[in-house]
């Protein structure tokens, strides 16, 4: 008998390896890219494999669940608590947290987009342009209006911060525009592989909708502050990233195109391993 953890290393193995030959990465690009076991409960990724220091994918452990008899229920808490899996919010957290092939597939494709990109240098171009703009402003100004001279050193301590402050709000919103630029970009860029990421890119978001309600209502007043009454995460005055419903239905209009394209043709071989393994 294998372990569970055996068995998902193989099984994430596996469709980790077709990915990567859908995905057709140079052999310099999958050397500087790993993959490892996160602790958070939605995927991460760090730097690009446009850098030599490469780029790190993390999945969650959730990524081993094939059924809802693999979720290890003991060991999940809500809020320090433990929770009712017999509660309608229960049974659906426990049913959202396992993720069909063609979810992980998806989610897969879209991390190694997302290192491919050049998000990383663009932050850092944005971030290095809003400083000096900064610098510059504030000297500018001082040298027009004299303010070494005029003002008081507490006075002129203000009017800094406060140019500071506005290039911070400056860099902050299009740091955001650019992250949800990508967001778009990265889900249309792994549903074009085959229609089973377009399938599984919906699958995943659904699912993903599903946690976070069933989150909202395991926790209470502090879920209400969370997440919506849909399964978005609440933002007040940012958009860091695309609400997960806009994601959904994106994606849905790219399966809209596959059926309105299809045509009869051999089925995918990526989608008879995904429903075998399913």
């Amino acid at each position: 008998m294998f372990s569970i953890g055996e068995v998902c290393a193989v099984n994430r193995c596996r469709t980790l390896l077709q990915v990567l030959d859908r995905v057709n990465l140079s052999v310099d690009d999958e050397a500087r890219m790993d993959f490892f076991t996160s602790v958070v409960k939605d995927p991460v990724h760090k730097g690009s494999v446009q850098l030599r220091t490469g780029a790190l994918i993390g999945l969650p452990s959730t990524f081993c669940y094939q059924t809802v008899d693999d979720v290890e229920c003991d060991s999940i808490l809500v809020g320090q608590e433990a929770v009712d899996w017999n509660s309608p919010a229960g049974e659906e957290l426990r049913s959202a947290l396992v993720l069909s092939d063609k979810a992980k597939a998806f989610v897969i494709a879209r991390e190694i987009y997302y290192v491919k990109s050049f998000t990383v240098h663009l932050n850092t171009l944005l971030m290095s342009c809003s400083f000096v703009l900064s610098y510059v402003s504030g000297a500018m100004l001082n040298n027009r209006l004299l303010l070494t001279l005029r003002l008081k050193p507490w006075a002129r301590f203000s009017v800094f911060s406060t140019i500071a402050v506005i290039w911070l709000f400056a860099y902050i919103t299009l740091r955001d525009a650019l992250h949800c630029s990508y967001d778009n970009k990265v889900d249309r860029e792994a549903a074009k592989l085959r229609k089973i990421y377009a399938e599984g890119g919906v699958a995943y978001y659904d699912a993903v909708l599903r946690r976070n309600r069933a989150l909202r209502t395991l926790l209470g007043s502090e879920g209400i502050r969370q997440y919506t009454i849909y399964g978005n995460v609440v933002s007040v005055w940012r958009n860091p990233s695309v609400q997960l419903t806009s994601r959904r239905d994106n994606l849905l209009k790219c399966l809209a195109e596959y059926e309105r394209k299809e045509t009869v043709e051999s089925p995918d071989v990526d989608e008879k391993e995904a429903d075998t393994a399913a």
